[in-house]
């Protein structure tokens, strides 16, 4: 194979293998959390963005040295280990050895009970593929349960069974997990009521509400997005594709799933328009071709873009030419011009990529554009996904804020000691 010289390519590339494999997709992207970006991180630390074999090494004595000192957990350092050999292997081969598939983390069921998983997985579709993915994941959990409690067959199981499944749950996992469990189980045993002829009350037990925490991340602030933006050289390949799926996110509000399978189909240069069926939803979608946007595209495709007969527009910059499969890259590439331009990042803190999003949803709504309006732009199944931005409208807040002037606490308490 052509050898990769940028590491965020070469780590990409793993991934698609590990995938290719057999592996969950699930299962690659906490890999990738936990063991590959540290390594770009490295990489990025030390200014170099190639592959460079030394670095490498040196990375991996610093991880031995923290499990020396017991910073870190053997399972951890095996696998940061197992990264970097990954890596090697990959760049001198094109290929991995010792890949564990995607079944050594799945609990083993039954015959019957495999059949009947596979049965409601077809049933459920179509649908999003990591949905289905987290679908199985649920069912198979609450299935070998049930083996566990001697119930061998999913269609002997009674009201006690899955309420004592969600009792034993509520004790193990966090809220967002606790609502995907009820949410795929009632979905489970709808089926096995509508398919099955099973005739238990599952509503009332899978219906009772979780509340899941939501944290509310800041948008970009406008000095952060041109600080960014600057740091892309137009004058190059990369920089002219980079600066199209900037101004996608930024100007159009595109999620990073349509972005990297937007098709030089779905530009209507005619009619000024994007037409898409959007990846998440299903659901189509069109939004306007902005002037900038379509000046950005077409600079791309014409001067920029690989000769290449995909029918997607955005493809990787390094041979072989091909499209972006995760939205990861997308991440990269923002960090990236970040770090350039000087601003601070730390895990979590809700200035990746889909933030550029979450800035025109903020935008829209101190624009006082209807929500419903705002959830169409944005390509929201409900207008519950928009309220979010009512939340960073700081300015319209104020002006709703009661006003407790003449009702003010009296006593003591604190401040009147």
């Amino acid at each position: 194979m052509a050898k990769v010289i940028d590491i965020s390519e070469l780590i990409s590339l793993v991934c698609d293998k590990l995938i290719e494999y057999g592996v969950q997709p699930h299962t690659v992207w906490s890999d990738y959390s936990y063991n590959y970006r540290p390594i770009l991180h490295f990489f990025q630390e030390h200014g170099c963005s190639h592959y460079d074999e030394g670095l490498l090494m040196q990375y991996r004595q610093e991880q031995q040295e923290r499990y020396e000192r017991e910073d870190l957990l053997r399972k951890n350092y095996l696998n940061k280990t197992r990264a970097v050999s990954c890596l090697q292997e990959f760049y001198s081969r094109g290929e991995l050895s010792h890949v564990v598939a995607g079944g050594h983390a799945k609990k083993h069921i039954n015959n019957a009970n495999e059949s009947l998983l596979r049965e409601f997985i077809a049933w459920s579709e179509p649908a999003n593929p990591k949905t289905l993915l987290d679908m199985e994941w649920a069912v198979r959990k609450y299935l070998f349960w049930l083996e566990t409690q001697g119930v061998d067959d999913a269609l002997d199981v009674n009201a006690h069974s899955f309420s004592g499944f969600m009792t034993l749950a509520s004790r193990k996992y966090a809220e967002g997990s606790l609502h995907d469990l009820q949410l795929f189980l009632k979905k489970f045993h709808q089926f096995l009521n509508t398919e099955k002829g099973l005739d238990i009350p599952y509503e009332f037990v899978l219906s009772l509400p979780v509340i899941r925490k939501k944290r509310v991340f800041p948008p970009l602030t406008k000095d952060e997005i041109q600080r960014t933006v600057a740091q892309v050289d137009r004058s190059t390949v990369m920089g002219k594709r980079d600066y199209a799926i900037i101004l996608l996110s930024a100007r159009n509000g595109l999620r990073g799933s349509d972005i990297i399978h937007l098709k030089l189909t779905d530009i209507d240069w005619r009619g000024g328009e994007i037409r898409l069926i959007q990846k998440k939803t299903g659901n189509p979608l069109v939004l306007p071709l902005l002037p900038d946007v379509g000046e950005a595209l077409k600079e791309y495709i014409l001067n920029g873009r690989p000769d290449s007969r995909s029918e997607f527009i955005f493809l990787r910059a390094l041979h072989p030419y091909l499209p972006f499969n995760r939205t990861m890259a997308l991440s990269h590439l923002w960090s990236g011009y970040q770090k350039k331009a000087g601003i601070e990042r730390y895990a979590h803190d809700g200035k990746g990529f889909h933030a550029l999003r979450r800035t025109l949803g903020k935008e829209l709504t101190l624009a006082e554009i209807p929500i419903m309006t705002t959830a169409q732009i944005l390509g929201h199944r409900s207008v519950d996904s928009s309220k979010q931005y009512i939340s960073l409208d700081s300015a319209h807040l104020k002006e709703c804020a009661l006003d407790f002037s003449g009702i003010e606490a009296a006593g003591e308490g604190y401040g009147n000691e």
